[in-house]
């Protein structure tokens, strides 16, 4: 008895070996990601020093109003053990917030290589740029929200969907005003995904186009519907990248990697609609796939590599929408998508959308994390796809044979 108990336990152990090498590794690299907090400069914890500063009641700190004050209140009103120093928030929060990635891992399909290295950065970014005295922590908080409202055992998709919206429309009324419009590009998202899932026979590049076309007409009906009937959000969404970078271009150690428009200009796209249009759908595809930068130094290369790996799963699931079978990972993608849709408007910098793409990890995680995303699933659908065409070019041959 005890040696079939021993082999089952192996067998086990074989079966999930990439899962329980993420279980035993990710405080690790927790601890090794905080040792890296230590060693960077202060330009990339300049929001977290303003807001540990407004917490402490630092006089010698500018207060800043916003989401800014919120996060101060908050940490002011949880900071149970009188926190004052950066390092005892970011090992506090470390430890905490770890542990619920730690719980969260537990539920996830055992994943391949690739997954599992994407999986450990996942936790690195978060312990370097996330779990800490700041804002991220807060939207990761939200996400986690909408992350259980996800995995509940609520029956219909469209009812967890408008929780989910509901979550960040609250997240809009506290903390963040333009969570208002995730929610909405949410649903939107969900509508557009729903339609291409039924397209069963279109081909994968055409599905991939239609996708990411139907999204770009969305934003533009979004911000023509906005300039009529809600002007001055309206305006605000239109100058809050200029009004972002205003004042970064003569600061070269925070302007390394800023997301300028390639076209017209800052301030020409923030009061011309047809010019912002154009250039968002550009900062779009570049926030998707930043090659430029490989120009700005080595050191953001796992920032490039990073974003890659979001964006090859994301065109993952595009192609093969109308093969997604869970409705957790579709309802997740619809969401993570209305949320990347609204950052590209507002987003200012690579650095900083890396960081705050990795603190929506609770939904992000739902679209790599499974079996469908397994490189050996990749295969195993590009080799039914060469079935299918050499059926196809058969089929073709003895038709025009028979012609003849």
């Amino acid at each position: 008895m005890e040696q079939i108990e021993t082999d089952q336990v192996v067998h086990n152990w074989r079966d999930n070996h990439n899962k329980n090498a993420a279980i035993m590794l990710t405080f690790i690299v927790m601890m090794i990601a905080k040792i890296i907090t230590l060693m960077l400069p202060k330009k990339y914890f300049f929001d977290n020093n303003r807001i540990l500063g407004m917490a402490n009641g630092d006089d010698s700190v500018k207060a800043w109003g916003g989401s800014y004050e919120v996060a101060a209140n908050f940490f002011k009103t949880v900071n149970v053990f009188n926190f004052v120093k950066m390092t005892d928030w970011s090992w506090f929060l470390g430890l905490l917030m770890t542990g619920i990635i730690l719980l969260v891992i537990t539920r996830i399909d055992e994943p391949d290589l690739p997954q599992l290295v994407f999986l450990l950065a996942c936790v690195g970014l978060l312990n370097i740029y996330v779990f800490n005295i700041g804002k991220d922590v807060i939207q990761f908080l939200f996400f986690f929200a909408v992350y259980l409202v996800i995995i509940s055992p609520i029956g219909n998709t469209t009812v967890k969907l408008l929780i989910s919206s509901l979550i960040l429309y609250f997240e809009s009324t506290v903390f963040r005003a333009y969570y208002i419009l995730i929610a909405a590009l949410a649903i939107a998202v969900y509508c557009i995904l729903r339609l291409f899932h039924r397209f069963v026979n279109l081909p994968r590049v055409v599905r991939l186009l239609g996708i990411l076309l139907s999204m770009y007409v969305l934003v533009c009906a979004v911000m023509f519907v906005a300039r009529v009937a809600k002007p001055d959000e309206f305006q605000l969404i239109m100058s809050v990248r200029d009004a972002s970078l205003a004042g970064r271009d003569a600061d070269t150690e925070a302007s390394v990697t800023i997301i300028q428009n390639w076209i017209g200009g800052d301030s020409a796209s923030s009061g011309n609609l047809p010019l912002f249009l154009v250039n968002y759908g550009i900062n779009a595809a570049r926030m998707l796939v930043p090659v430029e930068l490989l120009t700005k130094g080595m050191q953001y290369i796992p920032f490039l590599l990073f974003q890659l790996a979001v964006t090859v799963y994301l065109a993952s699931l595009f192609v093969h929408v109308d093969e997604i079978e869970d409705e957790n990972q579709f309802l997740a993608l619809s969401i993570f998508l209305g949320y990347f849709l609204a950052s590209a408007i507002f987003e200012p910098d690579f650095g900083s959308w890396v960081r705050h793409e990795s603190a929506t990890f609770p939904v992000l995680h739902l679209l790599v994390m499974s079996s469908n995303q397994c490189v050996s699933a990749w295969k195993a659908n590009a080799a039914a796809l060469k079935s299918k065409f050499h059926k196809q070019s058969k089929h073709s041959s003895s038709w025009e044979g028979e012609v003849a």
